[in-house]
């Protein structure tokens, strides 16, 4: 599934976004007029070395910081604290050791029915690929195990964007890209809008419609990069290595398939 931006409605809208930090040698400005419009139903990439204002940008929007100038919506609505309707999954797992992968998954579920709570859960278990591991506890599972619980209670909140930044990162370069492949099949599925970090180059290739491409600090938008391939992706076509040369170009990375 690729989003076409022409037919999907705008869902987050950021526009001349500037954010300094104070420090005690001055302010450190760490973006610089940041525009961009994501579309409902997207997957779209931040990528940039690192340091750029990848993840501060992506703080920005759920709410976690606020601009020193600009401003962001969703859905035409100003973004100025975080909301339970969005969710974010990090490179640091942070589900509870203490709790169970069904209660991890539960967490978010308070309040509600518990025959809805029952078949939440275990819909979003069986989705991730955890059925049978209900009862286990996080000391008992492998790094990717573990990120597919982050996924699974991500969703099942019923989230309308989900904020990812570079949750793969810790993981071996094949459970990667057992992780990338599992979260194009879950996101076609359930269609969410995602907002995703990386500085992985083949990561964003794999994985987005689009892949917005930042500077050094100050970071600022080079450009916005249109993939254009369906999925599953062909790692090895010539199309893939024109996107991916693309990405390497902009970064400033000599690099030849």
């Amino acid at each position: 599934m690729t989003t076409s931006s022409e037919s999907a409605r705008p869902k987050v809208v950021i526009s001349g976004v500037d954010k300094s930090f104070d420090t005690r040698a001055g302010p450190l400005e760490v973006l610089t007029d940041v525009n961009l419009t994501v579309h409902e139903g997207e997957f779209v990439c931040l990528l940039g070395p690192s340091g750029c204002g990848k993840s501060t940008l992506l703080n920005i929007v759920g709410g976690f910081e606020r601009p020193t100038s600009g401003t962001v919506t969703i859905e035409g609505e100003a973004v100025t604290a975080p909301d339970k309707r969005r969710v974010f999954v990090f490179q640091e797992y942070g589900i509870f050791p203490w709790a169970s992968v069904w209660d991890n998954v539960a967490l978010g579920l308070g309040g509600q029915p518990r025959d809805k709570v029952i078949e939440t859960v275990q819909y979003y278990i069986d989705l991730v690929g955890l059925s049978g591991f209900e009862k286990t506890y996080p000391m008992e599972l492998s790094g990717g195990m573990k990120q597919r619980v982050e996924v699974a209670r991500a969703l099942a909140v019923d989230p309308d964007v989900i904020y990812m930044d570079e949750p793969f990162g810790a993981l071996d370069s094949l459970t990667r890209l057992q992780m990338r492949a599992e979260l194009i099949k879950i996101w076609k599925q359930e269609q969410k809008t995602i907002l995703f970090v990386t500085h992985d180059v083949d990561e964003s290739v794999q994985l987005a419609d689009r892949v917005v491409v930042f500077s050094e600090r100050p970071g600022r938008i080079k450009e916005v990069v249109e993939v254009g391939l369906e999925h599953p992706r062909d790692l090895g076509s010539p199309e893939y290595g024109v996107a991916k040369n693309r990405l390497y170009e902009l970064l400033g990375v000599l690099h030849t398939i």
